[in-house]
């Protein structure tokens, strides 16, 4: 019998991030195997090589025997017209209207799938963990920035990849400039980075949002203030998004969905008091935690591959 024949069959999932990428075996049921992180490569003018990509997918794809890999499937923070398989602009990596799925199917000889890294997570947790069999959801990943992955009617929303930039909505609590260019973004206070500088300006200390959530808990005032003003900054984009888009579920997902004790009862109820006749939404944290992302791109590589029947 042909051992490949045999194998069992995977694709390598690829999550790449500015500082650190992570891989993994996907299996066609969504199971990661094999999870690791390495440093992301980059160049000497700060760019990440495709070409590093995709020698670390063929590397990836020839350490297992056991394995027959099927197809890859990446991701990629930034603006990615997923149909196309091409990135138009990801800022973190260097990159602005590269063809990604074209050069990695030339350089790896394998299918793949490209997309988004918050959509990918929000795929994996719609098909997979907390949201599994539910139409109508947002996946709301808070980390050093903000962004959303929106299921509606069953049909995960991309608009060309432009879809899901809730972070870069204007809020009232915030009184400052974001990094994209705009004033009073959502990120700008209810992000990982946002509450540890609305504790810094209230006290003139630095701490990492996990250090002010610890504060928080210990009754400390100026933790308790950036998370106060974090949550009514959440809770009014939120009721934004529940006007126009009705959600049964809200997972929270990202670094700081480790302070969902300080989050989510606060936010409930600001929702409560805001909605008249809308649909509730349920607040959740993400079951598959920091694995979403990769999990995710298996799931994008498994599509391409069954789609374009291979």
């Amino acid at each position: 019998m042909n051992s490949r024949a045999s194998a069992a069959e995977a694709v390598v999932a690829v999550d790449l991030g500015g500082t650190l990428t992570k891989i993994a075996y996907v299996a066609r049921d969504g199971t990661a195997s094999d999870i690791h992180r390495v440093d992301t490569l980059r160049d000497e003018h700060g760019v990440v090589p495709p070409e590093w990509l995709a020698g670390l997918i063929l590397q990836t794809a020839e350490t297992r025997s056991d394995l027959h890999v099927v197809g890859y499937g990446v991701v990629v923070p930034g603006i990615i017209d997923m149909a196309a398989r091409s990135v138009r602009v990801a800022p973190n990596v260097g990159w602005r209207n590269i063809p990604l799925g074209q050069v990695l199917d030339i350089e790896t000889g394998l299918p793949g799938g490209i997309g988004h890294d918050v959509r990918a997570g929000g795929l994996a947790e719609w098909r997979l963990g907390e949201a599994a069999g539910v139409d109508d959801l947002l996946f709301l990943a808070l980390g050093t920035g903000i962004a959303g992955a929106s299921v509606v009617d069953g049909r995960m929303l991309q608009v060309g990849g432009y879809a899901g930039e809730i972070g870069h909505l204007h809020v009232s609590v915030a009184d400052q400039h974001c990094a994209c260019g705009a004033y009073g973004c959502l990120e700008t206070v209810a992000s990982a980075a946002g509450v540890a500088r609305s504790y810094q300006h209230t006290c003139g200390v630095g701490r990492s949002a996990y250090e002010v959530a610890e504060l928080a808990r210990r009754g400390d005032q100026a933790a308790l203030q950036a998370f106060a003003v974090a949550n009514a900054g959440l809770a009014e984009a939120l009721a934004a998004y529940v006007v126009l888009l009705a959600p049964e579920v809200v997972i929270i997902g990202g670094g700081l969905s480790g302070a969902a004790d300080l989050i989510l009862p606060e936010v409930q109820q600001a929702l409560e008091d805001r909605l008249s006749f809308h649909r509730r939404p349920r607040l959740a944290i993400g079951t598959l935690g920091s694995d979403a992302g990769v999990r995710g791109a298996g799931l994008l590589g498994w599509d391409h591959h069954l789609r374009e029947g291979r």
